[in-house]
């Protein structure tokens, strides 16, 4: 597969992965996670490469019933844990929902994922990060981070529309929390720890370019800032880098840690006063596509990509990470 399709494949996932770890398997392939990954834009189904939905679990015929999917048997709350955490019955379910999600795979859960832990691991780690979900204060997009295997970013609003492309356990689970509340249900690509979030709710991205902008001879006017109100539409540019293992179908063999060195230098040198960025593109980015696509809040992208996207000013460069690699990416309208 080439890096273009993959990046189309990878928006298209992006708005099918949780469908992977809710999608049905006769519908478009995206990961195992939730709708949306790919990782730039298009949705259209794409391998494994970025979220639940390049590979598309098997719908079960009938959907599950809230009340018997829960796999936690501990008492709720724990010592130490929010009893506004403890899942309760919904006397009627929003059509505003979103939710987050970690999900622990075990061995030969996650197509074209090596994963070593047994499934009985797998559920110690998953009552963990449950427990940990609900202590008073929890960073739930921090437990994502750290432990979770959906590529897809792991938060996924379900409108009524969008629920028949998820697992039906994972619908299920997700339309039986209330508010804040936090539970883990099992599905063919592992635990999925969910907790409800505000349907409003954007994690902040976790920022690739740390230091000082603009550093010398850099224009300033390319550094990132808050841009407020937050567009309904840009367009983009990027240069995609990646590494070994991130592009099904290309021979790129530097390492994670070089991709992320190379993309910060680009940054730095499109950041330079007069630099040119389409030159930069050209000479660098390994997605062979176009290398502009619009961005909108209901694009099928990735989506850190497409936060990052709407988060940038006109002219303003900063750099995003999915599991295609590392974005260099440009505002330009």
């Amino acid at each position: 597969m080439s890096a273009p399709q993959a990046l189309r494949l990878l928006a298209l996932a992006a708005a099918v992965t949780l469908s992977v770890v809710a999608c049905k398997k006769d519908e478009p392939a995206a990961v195992p996670a939730a709708p949306a990954a790919a990782a730039v834009p298009q949705a259209t189904p794409a391998p494994a490469v970025s979220a639940p939905a390049a590979v598309s679990p098997t719908a079960a015929a009938e959907p599950a019933k809230a009340a018997s999917l829960s796999v936690l048997t501990d008492p709720c709350p724990l010592p130490g844990e929010d009893a506004a955490a403890c899942p309760s019955k919904q006397a009627k379910v929003d059509d505003d929902l979103k939710v987050g999600h970690v999900l622990i795979g075990w061995n030969g859960s996650l197509p074209d994922k090596v994963v070593e832990r047994t499934k009985e691991q797998a559920f110690e780690l998953a009552r963990k990060v449950a427990h940990e979900a609900r202590m008073p204060g929890a960073d739930f997009v921090n437990l994502i981070r750290t432990y979770s295997q959906d590529p897809g970013g792991g938060i996924y609003g379900l409108p009524p529309s969008l629920r028949t492309r998820f697992v039906p356990q994972f619908t299920a689970m997700a339309v039986s929390l209330g508010m804040g509340q936090v539970d883990v249900v099992e599905t063919n690509f592992g635990y999925h720890v969910m907790k409800r979030l505000p349907f409003d709710f954007e994690p902040p991205l976790d920022p690739v370019l740390t230091g000082a902008c603009p550093l010398p001879g850099e224009d300033p006017t390319t550094c990132p800032k808050k841009v407020d109100p937050k567009p309904d539409h840009t367009l983009v540019m990027h240069i995609l880098i990646g590494y070994a293992g991130s592009l099904p179908g290309t021979q790129v063999t530097r390492t994670k840690d070089e991709a992320k060195v190379l993309a910060v230098q680009i940054a730095h040198q499109a950041r330079k006063k007069g630099a040119d960025f389409a030159a930069l593109m050209k000479a660098n980015t390994q997605d062979t596509g176009p290398g502009i696509y619009p961005v909108t809040p209901d694009a099928g992208l990735v989506p850190p990509f497409k936060q990052l996207g709407l988060s940038l000013g006109v002219g303003q460069i900063d750099i995003v990470e999915t599991d295609f690699g590392y974005h260099v990416m440009k505002r330009t309208e």
